[in-house]
């Protein structure tokens, strides 16, 4: 059976690695595989304290490819949405 698993709506701008690896959804074990590949940036140093930027992460989890290859906003942009 799974745990089921509190997620915090507030999330900081930063976050330890435990709580990164949480909010992109992996172990910190596998987040830890993911950083060293490249797929996630690297941690900040905060005094000494290793952070992820939300919004870095953000960013690295948009542009992981699609299931398949597809591409979801195709022709639905808000530029083409609203004329611009």
């Amino acid at each position: 059976m799974i745990k089921a698993v509190r997620i915090p709506l507030d999330w900081g701008a930063a976050l330890r690695r435990a709580d990164a690896a949480r909010y992109c959804g992996h172990s910190p074990g596998h987040f830890d595989k993911l950083v060293r590949s490249g797929i996630y940036p690297p941690g900040r140093n905060a005094d000494g304290v290793a952070v992820w930027l939300r919004w870095e992460l953000d960013s690295a989890l948009a542009d992981l490819p699609t299931i398949g290859g597809q591409v979801w906003n195709e022709g639905n942009s808000c530029d083409e949405a609203f004329g611009c």
